[in-house]
């Protein structure tokens, strides 16, 4: 009987490269990105329920969600029945979608049956193997950013998850900077990307030591890439990776990957995106995101070039400062309504009492936010030091 997985995170985050290191193991067949207008059709319904239109980004970043809470989307999706006209005219769309890098499986997706979201996943993961030229695979799947919402559902349905996160700050330069925008939406603002970011780092702090689920850190992986694939391969129940796995990554058709990255080809894989924000991302720019991100980057072991000040004065000052230089809210918000929520959340950390709804509101789970606050009231150095320990470096 086939196993099953699911790979997700931020955009620029890594997702790709862990998905081409799971397709390579033995018994691996992982789609890349094979539907991706399903989850965004499955949420608009979800939005629908709430009486609201479709969202250009329905999966979005969840900072101060009032009308739900993940529990909601995970009961919607545990109800929902997905029909075999829903799964067709997902695939109608995405016809010319540039995101969508698996077309050959519309063929097979018009024979899916009615079933829950988990039941037609596996059903169009089933069909990967004869479409990518493998045998009957032992672990099935595929890669999707922005769906981080689907992996509590996922998990309670037997589907692992492994969730991707990297160094808010090289995700920024890879958005904004080089040839991001062939891989990602160069409009959005810097706000936006950063709570899709925190967003991410939420749901690695609440689900990161359950069943089911593996966070990857993208420093880590490319860093030691045998040994984390020889861990998810165990994970994941597969045999170990072949000698020259590593060295000879390929993609699904075969050919030699030469990575996604916004700077250029990369000839195996390379530590050389790793910090590249200290040489590309302006000062400034670089100054506000460690304010916005500081309790995240600190949760994550990231060491902030500015110290890491959890303070709301000192964010002001940073991003208001920045947002002469950058897109930072958009031509919709207020600058100053948007700055006195993430003042408000800062403070929210320092205290480190806020009520439960304002937990879930501003930091998406109650635990999530007690990790953060943990985060904001260690020594660095000391973070620092568990960090080295939990990952086997010195």
């Amino acid at each position: 009987m086939s196993r099953y997985c699911f790979i997700t995170g931020f955009l620029r985050s890594g997702t790709t490269l862990v998905e081409k290191l799971m397709h390579s193991l033995p018994g691996g067949c992982i789609g890349p990105q094979p539907f991706p207008f399903l989850y965004h059709d499955v949420k608009r319904l979800f939005l629908r329920s709430y009486g609201e239109g479709d969202e250009r980004y329905p999966l979005g970043h969840l900072f101060r969600e009032d009308r739900y809470g993940p529990e909601d989307f995970q009961a919607f999706l545990t109800r929902h029945r997905v029909t075999p006209e829903a799964v067709a005219t997902s695939f109608a769309r995405m016809r010319g979608y540039s995101g969508w890098q698996l077309p050959a499986l519309a063929a097979h997706a018009e024979h899916v049956g009615e079933g829950s979201f988990a039941q037609v996943y596996r059903a169009l993961c089933d069909s990967l193997p004869e479409i990518l030229g493998r045998d009957p695979s032992a672990l099935l799947g595929a890669k999707e950013v922005f769906c981080e919402e689907f992996v509590p559902y996922l998990i309670a349905e037997g589907v692992s998850t492994i969730l991707v996160v990297r160094d808010i700050r090289d995700v920024l330069t890879s958005l904004k900077l080089g040839g991001g925008g062939t891989y990602g939406d160069s409009a959005l603002p810097v706000l936006h990307i950063v709570r899709q970011w925190r967003k991410s780092v939420a749901f690695a702090l609440e689900f990161a030591d359950g069943p089911g689920f593996e966070l990857v850190r993208y420093e880590e992986l490319v860093a030691q890439p045998h040994a984390s694939l020889e861990r998810l391969a165990e994970r994941m129940h597969c045999d170990p990776p072949p000698g020259g796995t590593i060295g000879e990554l390929r993609d699904q058709e075969g050919r030699a990957w030469e990575g996604n990255s916004s700077f250029g080809p990369l000839h195996g894989i390379s530590r050389d995106a790793v910090g590249r924000f200290a040489d590309r991302l302006p000062p400034t720019w670089t100054a506000a995101v460690e304010s916005l991100c500081a309790p995240e980057m600190r949760a994550l072991g990231l060491t902030p070039t500015a110290g890491g000040d959890i303070d709301d004065r000192h964010l002001a000052e940073t991003v208001e400062r920045a947002a002469n230089e950058m897109d930072l809210v958009g031509p919709a918000e207020s600058l100053a309504e948007e700055l006195g929520a993430e003042r408000e959340r800062a403070r929210m950390i320092v205290d480190g009492d806020a009520a439960e709804r304002e937990q879930r509101r501003c930091f998406i789970f109650p635990g999530a936010y007690r990790r953060l606050v943990q985060a904001a009231a260690a020594p660095l150095p000391a973070l620092a030091a568990r960090h080295a320990h939990d990952t086997g470096r010195t």
